[in-house]
């Protein structure tokens, strides 16, 4: 019911517009009509020349009128199917036969538009060329002598009668019959013809009629789903722009954006417009080319991007475009970019759980798995000295025993903090298991680590941890040999602590 309703509101809407648009129409082909009428009518009164000028392009003037009656035709046809490439070409054709027609009329115009008849100015122009007044005043006259023969005897015994009867004895009144015969010849003819233009003209007209409420309700239509495109377009949580391209994928500039992306970028509408790719993205501009042209290839892909904001801020984007290649027209691309920020610090957090100790804060087992094998293979490359300490807190389980577990933990937190403070930034400080660690020292000879173990054990030992608890630590300390793989290289220095805690503990054994 409601479509019905919204149906007739179109139409009553629609009539107004309709009806001034048909009367205007209609009138145009009347006065095209009358107009090649009269053409038609005096075209045997020019000279050769112009008269051979104006047969062609009355012939080419309703030539193309008829081809509009069948593009017509066309138009309702195709429309009713619903084929759109062929509406199209037929409505480029009509529009091409419109623009012929009104140039062809022109010309028609044009070689009758300084015609005159007087009686003053007729015998001193009758030998010009362009102006026979013979030949135009010859369908006046045979009218007259058909309808009115009394008044036109009367004018062949004017001045002008003597001078057309010296020109053509067809205008003397004994030339009557042989003239009615030619003239109801000629009658039947534009008859014939008034009633073919008549009905190609009404056709044309209702043709145009059924065209323009087709295209209003068709316009109608697609201003509705503009609306929903629009809607849909500007509430999209991620940013959403369309840039139009040249043919060898060089990003001319934005042509739409949405709401998102204006927003979290900071640019006005205008502003934005005015932009390309090259302009946002944070990048090479050689690499975004690069980009776009595998993009092009593609058609589709996902790439991640930087992106600027108006403030020089710099955001990641993961970006979906598409490529839309319209035939006729540049081609343009459709992108969709979501801001990965969140994302990307959640990988970086994930990441770093997954090679961190929870507890300590120092790398795991993990990371020792990750970095030993580049290690290795790096110092005996470059030839420089990698050593490994291995410590553990001496008597850690009476800590537990006695303070409890929580506290014991507490313990491990501040030894731990309390090592990270004292090493170097590209050392490695790894949780080995329980109250074990291990530090992977690059750059350090056997001396250096002595060095730096040294000075461990020492704030170890005066350090007052959690409760005042007091603890020291057994270290021990081996450097890399050329024969050793990862295995021999920690177990050296396992077993340098182990002879550390043998011999009394809080003291650095060291196996070279």
């Amino acid at each position: 019911m409601d479509n019905k309703h919204k149906n007739k509101a179109f139409l009553i809407k629609l009539i107004p517009k309709v009806i001034s648009i048909g009367l205007l129409v209609l009138i145009l082909y009347v006065i095209i009509a009358a107009s090649i009428y009269m053409i038609l009518q005096i075209e045997s009164g020019f000279y050769i020349k112009r008269s051979t000028n104006l047969a062609l392009y009355t012939t080419k003037l309703s030539t193309n009128l008829n081809k509009l009656i069948m593009q017509s035709s066309f138009i309702i046809k195709y429309s009713r199917l619903n084929d759109q490439k062929r509406l199209k070409a037929t409505l480029d054709t009509a529009k091409s036969l419109i623009i012929s027609t009104n140039a062809d009329f022109k010309n028609v115009k044009h070689y009758i538009k300084d015609t005159r008849i007087g009686s003053k100015t007729i015998l001193p122009y009758i030998n010009k060329s362009y102006f026979n007044y013979v030949n135009l005043i010859r369908p006046i006259m045979l009218r007259l002598i058909k309808y009115h023969k009394l008044i036109a005897k009367k004018i062949f015994f004017m001045p002008i009668e003597l001078a057309l009867y010296k020109e053509s004895p067809i205008f003397s009144p004994f030339a009557i019959k042989a003239i009615e015969k030619t003239i109801n010849r000629e009658k039947i003819l534009r008859f014939y013809f008034d009633i073919v233009y008549l009905i190609g003209s009404l056709l044309i007209f209702i043709s145009i009629l059924f065209f323009i409420i087709y295209s209003n309700k068709k316009n109608e239509e697609i201003k509705r789903l503009y609306t929903r495109f629009n809607l849909i377009f500007d509430n999209i949580y991620d940013l959403a722009y369309v840039t139009e391209f040249t043919y060898d994928a060089v990003p001319k500039h934005f042509i739409e954006v949405n709401d998102m992306a204006l927003k979290t970028l900071g640019y006005s509408k205008d502003e934005f417009l005015k932009l390309n790719h090259l302009s946002i993205i944070n990048a090479n501009k050689e690499d975004i080319l690069k980009m776009m042209r595998l993009l092009f290839k593609n058609e589709s892909m996902t790439y991640p991007a930087e992106i600027k904001t108006k403030d020089g801020r710099i955001i990641p984007f993961e970006v979906t475009s598409r490529i839309y290649k319209i035939k006729g027209e540049s081609p343009i691309g459709v992108c969709i970019a979501r801001d990965v920020t969140e994302r990307i610090k959640m990988e970086e957090e994930l990441k770093r759980l997954s090679v961190e100790d929870s507890l300590t804060g120092a790398y795991n087992r993990n990371k020792y798995k990750e970095i030993i094998g580049k290690e290795i293979k790096k110092a005996k490359r470059y030839r420089y000295p990698l050593s490994a300490v291995m410590f553990d807190i001496d008597f850690f389980k009476e800590i537990n025993d006695r303070y409890g577990h929580i506290t014991g933990d507490d313990v491990l937190k501040d030894l731990a903090s309390l090592i990270m403070k004292n090493i170097r930034e590209e050392d490695y400080f790894i949780r080995w298991g329980g109250e074990e660690f291990l530090i992977i020292t690059p750059y350090t000879s056997i001396e250096s680590a002595r060095m730096l173990v040294e000075k461990l054990r020492s704030q170890v030992e005066s350090h007052n941890f959690v409760e005042n608890i007091k603890i020291t630590s057994s270290f021990g300390v081996t450097m890399l040999r050329k024969e050793d793989n990862e295995v021999f290289f920690i177990k050296r220095a396992d077993d340098a602590l182990y002879r550390a805690k043998s011999n009394g503990r809080n003291r650095c054994v060291i196996l070279d």
